[in-house]
């Protein structure tokens, strides 16, 4: 893409990340939990696959790395970057997909205990545990949501787990 005599490149994901990018429908309002380095944002923002863009962590060095990132493809005005734990003043008026990628099935659980909202069947809720996926899917089961997909994925030799989820309530 040339874009005022400038060269930009196209960042190339992990076949983890690009299993979750993949999942995030066109036009959805997403938010990346815990986005670390941002590279799913980045991808999202230079397909123009999103309508609304936000990477959050739970502070300003961690969301450091995604804000660099944006910079480093010239993004920075197409994510929102928010410090905050987990969805925190997040709601369903303002985000359709959830991913929480890269960590630990209790911490995901924690998150979603915290947004009781996301048990709705229009929000896509896309997830990777990093560890202790029982407990997530056992979380799942017992609080209403639905399992779309359980997607097996290796990357770097490391075999991963994605779930995409929806909730059975009709009340966001």
């Amino acid at each position: 893409m040339l874009i005022r005599n400038v060269i930009v490149k196209h960042i190339k994901l992990s076949n983890r990340l690009q299993v979750l990018a993949d999942l995030v429908k066109d036009g959805a309002s997403i938010i990346d939990v815990g986005s670390d380095h941002g590279y799913l944002p980045v991808y999202l923002a230079q397909k123009d696959k999103c309508k609304r863009i936000i990477a959050s962590d739970i502070s300003p060095a961690s969301l450091s790395a995604a804000r660099r990132s944006a910079e480093n493809f010239l993004l920075t005005e197409a994510i929102t970057f928010l410090v905050m734990p987990g969805l925190d003043g997040i709601t369903a008026a303002v985000v359709d997909t959830i991913v929480i990628a890269g960590m630990g099935g209790e911490t995901i659980v924690g998150i979603l205990q915290d947004a009781p909202w996301t048990n709705h069947w229009s929000i896509n809720l896309i997830l990777q545990p990093q560890s202790k996926r029982n407990i997530l899917f056992r979380y799942l089961y017992d609080n209403g949501y639905d399992i779309i997909r359980n997607i097996s994925v290796t990357d770097k030799r490391r075999q991963y787990t994605v779930i995409q989820a929806a909730g059975r309530s009709s009340k966001p």
